[in-house]
Protein backbone atom coordinates (compact mmCIF):
# COMPACT_ATOMS: atom_id res chain seq x y z
CA UNK A 1 0.00 0.00 0.00
CA UNK A 2 2.98 2.37 0.44
CA UNK A 3 3.97 2.86 -3.26
CA UNK A 4 0.84 4.93 -3.94
CA UNK A 5 2.10 8.16 -2.28
CA UNK A 6 5.39 7.84 -4.15
CA UNK A 7 3.50 7.48 -7.46
CA UNK A 8 1.36 10.52 -6.61
CA UNK A 9 4.46 12.58 -5.86
CA UNK A 10 6.06 11.49 -9.14
CA UNK A 11 2.97 12.58 -11.05
CA UNK A 12 2.98 15.98 -9.36
CA UNK A 13 6.62 16.52 -10.23
CA UNK A 14 6.07 15.51 -13.83
CA UNK A 15 3.05 17.78 -14.36
CA UNK A 16 4.10 21.14 -15.88
CA UNK A 17 3.11 24.35 -14.10
CA UNK A 18 0.26 26.11 -15.90
CA UNK A 19 1.27 29.33 -17.61
CA UNK A 20 0.16 32.40 -15.67
CA UNK A 21 -0.81 35.48 -17.62
CA UNK A 22 0.28 38.96 -16.72
CA UNK A 23 -2.55 40.90 -15.09
CA UNK A 24 -3.15 44.27 -16.77
CA UNK A 25 -5.16 47.11 -15.27
CA UNK A 26 -5.61 50.78 -16.19
CA UNK A 27 -5.27 53.18 -13.27
CA UNK A 28 -5.69 56.51 -15.10
CA UNK A 29 -6.18 58.24 -18.46
CA UNK A 30 -5.38 61.92 -18.91
CA UNK A 31 -8.48 64.19 -18.59
CA UNK A 32 -10.78 61.35 -17.51
CA UNK A 33 -12.03 61.22 -13.94
CA UNK A 34 -12.44 57.45 -13.99
CA UNK A 35 -11.52 54.71 -16.41
CA UNK A 36 -10.88 50.97 -16.44
CA UNK A 37 -9.73 48.48 -19.03
CA UNK A 38 -13.22 47.02 -19.47
CA UNK A 39 -14.63 50.39 -20.53
CA UNK A 40 -11.75 51.07 -22.92
CA UNK A 41 -12.23 47.66 -24.50
CA UNK A 42 -15.77 48.38 -25.76
CA UNK A 43 -16.35 50.84 -28.60
CA UNK A 44 -19.88 51.53 -27.33
CA UNK A 45 -18.85 52.39 -23.76
CA UNK A 46 -15.75 54.58 -23.47
CA UNK A 47 -13.42 54.16 -26.45
CA UNK A 48 -10.39 56.33 -27.17
CA UNK A 49 -11.66 59.57 -28.72
CA UNK A 50 -10.12 61.73 -31.41
CA UNK A 51 -9.19 64.43 -28.89
CA UNK A 52 -7.32 61.84 -26.80
CA UNK A 53 -5.21 60.42 -29.61
CA UNK A 54 -2.01 62.39 -29.10
CA UNK A 55 1.21 62.29 -27.08
CA UNK A 56 -0.22 64.45 -24.27
CA UNK A 57 -2.83 61.87 -23.27
CA UNK A 58 -1.31 59.04 -21.24
CA UNK A 59 -2.77 55.71 -20.17
CA UNK A 60 -1.37 54.59 -16.82
CA UNK A 61 -0.98 50.80 -16.86
CA UNK A 62 -0.18 48.43 -14.01
CA UNK A 63 1.25 45.08 -15.12
CA UNK A 64 1.19 42.51 -12.30
CA UNK A 65 2.29 38.87 -12.12
CA UNK A 66 5.29 39.62 -14.34
CA UNK A 67 8.02 37.01 -14.74
CA UNK A 68 10.66 38.91 -12.78
CA UNK A 69 13.48 36.77 -14.23
CA UNK A 70 12.92 38.25 -17.69
CA UNK A 71 14.62 41.42 -18.94
CA UNK A 72 11.79 43.54 -20.33
CA UNK A 73 8.14 43.99 -21.07
CA UNK A 74 7.68 44.29 -24.82
CA UNK A 75 4.43 45.48 -26.45
CA UNK A 76 2.98 44.36 -29.79
CA UNK A 77 -0.42 44.54 -31.47
CA UNK A 78 -2.23 42.09 -33.73
CA UNK A 79 -2.78 38.36 -33.52
CA UNK A 80 -0.70 35.41 -32.25
CA UNK A 81 1.99 37.75 -30.91
CA UNK A 82 2.88 35.22 -28.22
CA UNK A 83 4.26 33.03 -31.02
CA UNK A 84 7.90 33.98 -31.62
CA UNK A 85 7.73 32.53 -35.15
CA UNK A 86 4.95 34.96 -36.03
CA UNK A 87 6.74 37.91 -34.40
CA UNK A 88 10.00 37.24 -36.18
CA UNK A 89 8.57 36.50 -39.62
CA UNK A 90 9.09 39.64 -41.71
CA UNK A 91 6.51 38.44 -44.25
CA UNK A 92 3.80 37.92 -41.62
CA UNK A 93 1.94 41.14 -40.80
CA UNK A 94 -0.49 39.62 -38.33
CA UNK A 95 1.66 40.85 -35.40
CA UNK A 96 3.35 44.26 -35.32
CA UNK A 97 6.03 45.49 -32.95
CA UNK A 98 4.96 48.74 -31.25
CA UNK A 99 8.56 49.49 -30.32
CA UNK A 100 7.66 49.85 -26.63
CA UNK A 101 10.09 48.19 -24.21
CA UNK A 102 10.15 48.62 -20.43
CA UNK A 103 12.76 47.13 -18.10
CA UNK A 104 11.46 44.61 -15.60
CA UNK A 105 14.46 44.97 -13.24
CA UNK A 106 13.52 41.94 -11.13
CA UNK A 107 10.05 43.35 -10.45
CA UNK A 108 6.84 41.33 -10.56
CA UNK A 109 4.81 44.55 -10.93
CA UNK A 110 5.56 47.27 -13.47
CA UNK A 111 3.73 50.63 -13.55
CA UNK A 112 4.06 52.48 -16.84
CA UNK A 113 2.51 55.59 -18.46
CA UNK A 114 2.11 55.09 -22.22
CA UNK A 115 0.94 57.77 -24.72
CA UNK A 116 -2.32 56.87 -26.43
CA UNK A 117 -0.73 57.67 -29.79
CA UNK A 118 1.87 54.95 -29.15
CA UNK A 119 -0.84 52.31 -28.90
CA UNK A 120 -3.44 53.45 -31.46
CA UNK A 121 -3.09 54.63 -35.06
CA UNK A 122 -4.45 58.17 -34.79
CA UNK A 123 -4.32 58.84 -38.54
CA UNK A 124 -7.36 56.73 -39.44
CA UNK A 125 -10.88 58.16 -39.46
CA UNK A 126 -12.35 54.83 -38.37
CA UNK A 127 -13.59 53.01 -35.31
CA UNK A 128 -12.78 49.55 -33.99
CA UNK A 129 -10.48 47.73 -31.57
CA UNK A 130 -6.79 46.92 -31.51
CA UNK A 131 -5.47 43.91 -29.58
CA UNK A 132 -2.42 44.82 -27.48
CA UNK A 133 0.02 42.12 -26.35
CA UNK A 134 2.29 42.50 -23.31
CA UNK A 135 5.12 39.95 -23.23
CA UNK A 136 7.84 39.40 -20.67
CA UNK A 137 10.93 38.65 -22.79
CA UNK A 138 14.69 38.61 -22.71
CA UNK A 139 14.67 40.02 -26.24
CA UNK A 140 11.98 40.42 -28.93
CA UNK A 141 13.08 37.26 -30.72
CA UNK A 142 12.98 35.01 -27.65
CA UNK A 143 10.31 32.42 -26.94
CA UNK A 144 7.50 33.09 -24.47
CA UNK A 145 7.72 30.29 -21.92
CA UNK A 146 7.38 29.95 -18.19
CA UNK A 147 4.92 31.54 -15.79
CA UNK A 148 3.68 35.12 -15.79
CA UNK A 149 4.97 36.06 -19.22
CA UNK A 150 2.09 37.35 -21.35
CA UNK A 151 -1.25 39.13 -21.59
CA UNK A 152 -3.44 40.46 -24.40
CA UNK A 153 -6.37 42.89 -24.26
CA UNK A 154 -8.35 45.03 -26.71
CA UNK A 155 -8.40 48.84 -26.75
CA UNK A 156 -11.34 50.36 -28.60
CA UNK A 157 -11.22 53.64 -30.51
CA UNK A 158 -13.81 55.80 -32.25
CA UNK A 159 -12.64 58.57 -34.59
CA UNK A 160 -15.79 58.71 -36.75
CA UNK A 161 -18.25 61.56 -36.29
CA UNK A 162 -22.03 61.18 -36.69
CA UNK A 163 -23.84 61.91 -39.94
CA UNK A 164 -25.15 65.40 -40.63
CA UNK A 165 -28.64 66.22 -39.28
CA UNK A 166 -31.28 65.95 -42.00
CA UNK A 167 -34.38 68.04 -42.85
CA UNK A 168 -32.98 71.03 -40.95
CA UNK A 169 -35.33 74.02 -41.01
CA UNK A 170 -35.70 77.35 -39.20
CA UNK A 171 -38.84 79.39 -38.56
CA UNK A 172 -38.64 83.19 -38.54
CA UNK A 173 -39.02 85.07 -35.28
CA UNK A 174 -38.49 88.36 -33.50
CA UNK A 175 -36.32 87.42 -30.54
CA UNK A 176 -35.74 83.73 -31.27
CA UNK A 177 -35.94 81.28 -34.17
CA UNK A 178 -37.44 77.80 -33.90
CA UNK A 179 -35.26 75.03 -35.33
CA UNK A 180 -36.35 71.52 -36.31
CA UNK A 181 -34.53 68.51 -37.79
CA UNK A 182 -34.70 64.74 -38.13
CA UNK A 183 -32.94 62.89 -35.34
CA UNK A 184 -29.74 61.01 -36.20
CA UNK A 185 -29.47 57.22 -35.97
CA UNK A 186 -25.99 57.68 -34.45
CA UNK A 187 -25.39 57.83 -30.71
CA UNK A 188 -25.63 61.60 -30.19
CA UNK A 189 -24.69 63.23 -26.89
CA UNK A 190 -25.54 66.79 -27.99
CA UNK A 191 -26.11 69.12 -30.93
CA UNK A 192 -24.18 72.34 -31.52
CA UNK A 193 -26.06 75.25 -33.09
CA UNK A 194 -24.27 77.97 -35.05
CA UNK A 195 -25.82 81.30 -36.02
CA UNK A 196 -24.05 84.00 -38.03
CA UNK A 197 -25.71 87.43 -37.89
CA UNK A 198 -26.65 88.81 -41.33
CA UNK A 199 -25.17 85.72 -42.96
CA UNK A 200 -27.91 85.75 -45.61
CA UNK A 201 -29.28 88.36 -47.99
CA UNK A 202 -32.89 89.46 -48.38
CA UNK A 203 -33.51 86.88 -51.09
CA UNK A 204 -32.67 84.00 -48.72
CA UNK A 205 -29.24 83.25 -50.15
CA UNK A 206 -26.44 82.30 -47.74
CA UNK A 207 -23.62 84.84 -48.08
CA UNK A 208 -21.39 83.96 -45.09
CA UNK A 209 -18.33 81.73 -45.35
CA UNK A 210 -17.87 81.45 -41.58
CA UNK A 211 -19.90 78.25 -41.38
CA UNK A 212 -17.64 76.46 -43.83
CA UNK A 213 -15.42 75.50 -40.88
CA UNK A 214 -17.05 75.52 -37.42
CA UNK A 215 -13.76 74.43 -35.84
CA UNK A 216 -11.99 77.59 -37.04
CA UNK A 217 -11.26 79.64 -33.90
CA UNK A 218 -11.11 82.83 -36.00
CA UNK A 219 -14.72 82.49 -37.08
CA UNK A 220 -17.15 84.71 -35.17
CA UNK A 221 -20.56 83.38 -34.19
CA UNK A 222 -23.41 85.03 -32.42
CA UNK A 223 -24.33 81.67 -30.95
CA UNK A 224 -22.71 78.32 -30.46
CA UNK A 225 -25.27 76.84 -28.16
CA UNK A 226 -25.81 73.19 -27.29
CA UNK A 227 -28.81 70.94 -26.83
CA UNK A 228 -29.42 67.43 -25.55
CA UNK A 229 -28.81 64.61 -27.99
CA UNK A 230 -32.41 63.42 -27.75
CA UNK A 231 -34.13 66.59 -28.99
CA UNK A 232 -35.17 67.36 -32.57
CA UNK A 233 -36.51 70.88 -32.02
CA UNK A 234 -35.22 73.89 -30.11
CA UNK A 235 -34.90 77.67 -30.29
CA UNK A 236 -31.92 79.92 -30.80
CA UNK A 237 -31.76 83.57 -29.74
CA UNK A 238 -31.65 86.21 -32.46
CA UNK A 239 -29.68 89.48 -32.22
CA UNK A 240 -31.14 91.92 -29.74
CA UNK A 241 -32.31 95.38 -30.67
CA UNK A 242 -34.30 95.27 -33.86
CA UNK A 243 -35.72 93.40 -36.82
CA UNK A 244 -34.95 93.16 -40.50
CA UNK A 245 -31.86 90.96 -40.23
CA UNK A 246 -31.29 87.85 -42.33
CA UNK A 247 -29.22 85.32 -40.37
CA UNK A 248 -27.53 82.02 -41.31
CA UNK A 249 -28.08 78.99 -39.05
CA UNK A 250 -26.68 75.45 -39.07
CA UNK A 251 -26.44 72.53 -36.66
CA UNK A 252 -24.19 69.50 -36.15
CA UNK A 253 -24.16 66.47 -33.89
CA UNK A 254 -21.52 65.40 -31.36
CA UNK A 255 -21.43 61.67 -30.63
CA UNK A 256 -20.82 59.92 -27.32
CA UNK A 257 -17.09 59.76 -28.06
CA UNK A 258 -16.86 63.52 -28.56
CA UNK A 259 -16.49 63.34 -32.33
CA UNK A 260 -18.14 66.14 -34.28
CA UNK A 261 -20.13 65.37 -37.40
CA UNK A 262 -20.51 67.60 -40.46
CA UNK A 263 -22.87 70.55 -40.47
CA UNK A 264 -26.43 70.32 -41.68
CA UNK A 265 -27.54 72.41 -44.60
CA UNK A 266 -27.13 76.10 -43.79
CA UNK A 267 -30.53 77.80 -43.75
CA UNK A 268 -31.63 81.43 -43.52
CA UNK A 269 -33.92 82.88 -40.88
CA UNK A 270 -35.47 86.37 -41.04
CA UNK A 271 -35.79 88.48 -37.92
CA UNK A 272 -39.34 89.85 -38.17
CA UNK A 273 -41.75 91.72 -35.96
CA UNK A 274 -44.27 89.31 -34.49
CA UNK A 275 -47.86 90.55 -34.12
CA UNK A 276 -49.55 89.29 -30.98
CA UNK A 277 -53.32 89.02 -30.54
CA UNK A 278 -53.41 92.28 -28.61
CA UNK A 279 -51.33 94.02 -31.29
CA UNK A 280 -53.90 93.04 -33.92
CA UNK A 281 -56.87 93.80 -31.65
CA UNK A 282 -55.69 97.25 -30.66
CA UNK A 283 -54.65 98.37 -34.13
CA UNK A 284 -58.34 97.99 -35.09
CA UNK A 285 -58.94 101.26 -33.18
CA UNK A 286 -61.49 102.45 -30.63
CA UNK A 287 -61.08 99.62 -28.09
CA UNK A 288 -61.35 100.49 -24.42
CA UNK A 289 -58.76 97.87 -23.46
CA UNK A 290 -56.04 99.60 -25.48
CA UNK A 291 -53.81 102.46 -24.45
CA UNK A 292 -53.11 105.60 -26.42
CA UNK A 293 -50.10 104.01 -28.13
CA UNK A 294 -52.37 101.38 -29.71
CA UNK A 295 -51.28 98.44 -27.57
CA UNK A 296 -52.98 96.48 -24.86
CA UNK A 297 -53.22 98.52 -21.71
CA UNK A 298 -51.59 97.50 -18.48
CA UNK A 299 -53.94 95.77 -16.00
CA UNK A 300 -56.43 98.37 -14.78
CA UNK A 301 -60.13 99.09 -14.58
CA UNK A 302 -60.71 99.52 -18.33
CA UNK A 303 -59.76 96.00 -19.39
CA UNK A 304 -61.69 94.21 -16.61
CA UNK A 305 -64.82 96.32 -17.34
CA UNK A 306 -64.67 95.41 -21.02
CA UNK A 307 -64.29 91.72 -20.17
CA UNK A 308 -67.13 91.88 -17.64
CA UNK A 309 -69.46 93.57 -20.17
CA UNK A 310 -68.79 90.86 -22.73
CA UNK A 311 -69.52 88.22 -20.11
CA UNK A 312 -72.85 89.79 -19.12
CA UNK A 313 -73.95 90.04 -22.74
CA UNK A 314 -73.14 86.34 -23.27
CA UNK A 315 -75.24 85.35 -20.22
CA UNK A 316 -78.21 87.47 -21.31
CA UNK A 317 -78.14 85.98 -24.80
CA UNK A 318 -78.11 82.52 -23.29
CA UNK A 319 -81.12 83.23 -21.10
CA UNK A 320 -83.07 84.70 -24.04
CA UNK A 321 -82.49 81.52 -26.12
CA UNK A 322 -83.80 79.36 -23.30
CA UNK A 323 -87.04 81.37 -22.94
CA UNK A 324 -87.73 81.18 -26.62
Amino acid sequence: MRPAPILTLALLVATPVAAQEISTTVTALTDRTSVDLTDLSDVTIAPIRTAECDDSHLISFRFSGVDATRAQLHLFYGASCNDSTVRNDATDTSCTDLGLEYAISSRSQVDQDIPVSSLIDCSTATSGTRTIWVLALDEPTSDVTGAGQQNSFPIAYDFVGPSAPQDFAARNGETAATLTWTGSTDEISKYEIYLVPDGCDASGTVTTTALSDPNNPDATYLARTETSGSVTTTTVDLPAGGTGGHHAVAIRGIDNSGNAGPLSDVVCVDQVSVQTFWDTYCTGGGHAACNSAGYAAAPGPAAPRAGLALGVIAVLLGLRRRRS
